[in-house]
């Protein structure tokens, strides 16, 4: 499906997206994934994924929603196969010291991810420094792993990419997950599509954004966090 997405967008050669920075120009991207195809959502209400995230970015004092479900929600979605190496960096935009994060990234490896083929590396415990990258270390950990497995870390982990130096694709899905009130990457809830958030559950809307909109007049609502009794049966029916 991701390939075959692709390769639509790119029918005509290589799409240029505005603001790509030159390091991404022989990755190969899917952007918006939640907009394309609706089993992409259905992998991120994994058990696996809904656990975890759920014990990281849960906001314990939500009130809205019962406290057994989750209330973080998508920052943005994509699909890469890298090709140039991509420098140490933290997604969470300031380090910052804690035991608590407000934001992760869950990795779903399409294909076998090794040093040849430019896998993630990391630094262990960078996320614990306080500290913005140092991108002239050298003692960096590759996250090599196989298709279908699922690979995460905490946001604020100083991390990149290896060149690929294989010729090979190395197709990952890529789902960065934060807690409700940080802005997202996109604007996950005014570009989806009708006709995939008629699919959705309430708890696929409320991951996509759809129970964290600001209120338009205190006179709708006086709080932007929100339950699942204020999703609207179409996202026609909302006034952005």
């Amino acid at each position: 499906l991701t390939e075959e997405t692709y390769k639509k967008i790119n029918v005509k050669g290589k799409v240029e997206y505005t603001g790509t920075p030159l390091r991404d120009k022989d990755d190969k991207i899917v952007y918006n994934l939640q907009n394309i195809d609706h089993a992409y959502i259905d992998l991120l209400v994994a058990p696996a994924v809904t656990a975890i995230a759920s014990a990281k970015l849960n906001d314990r004092h939500y009130r809205f929603l019962p406290a057994d479900v989750p209330n973080y929600v998508l920052q943005y979605y994509n699909a890469r196969s890298s090709g140039q190496k991509l420098d140490l960096h933290i997604d969470s935009h300031i380090p910052f010291m804690g035991e608590h994060t407000n934001m992760m990234q869950f990795v779903f490896l399409l294909e076998n991810s090794d040093e040849e083929n430019g896998c993630t590396v990391v630094v262990p415990g960078s996320h614990k420094s306080g500290q913005y990258t140092d991108r002239d270390l050298k003692n960096v950990k590759p996250l090599t792993g196989k298709a279908g497995d699922l690979v995460l870390w905490d946001s604020r982990v100083w991390h990149g990419t290896l060149e690929n130096i294989s010729g090979r694709s190395r197709w990952a899905l890529i789902a960065t997950l934060s807690m409700w009130w940080v802005k997202p990457s996109m604007d996950v809830v005014r570009s989806m599509k009708d006709e995939i958030y008629q699919q959705c559950s309430d708890q696929q809307k409320q991951l996509l954004g759809f129970c964290a909109i600001p209120p338009v007049n205190p006179f709708e609502r006086n709080n932007t966090k929100c339950g699942y009794e204020f999703l609207k049966p179409s996202v026609k029916d909302y006034h952005f």
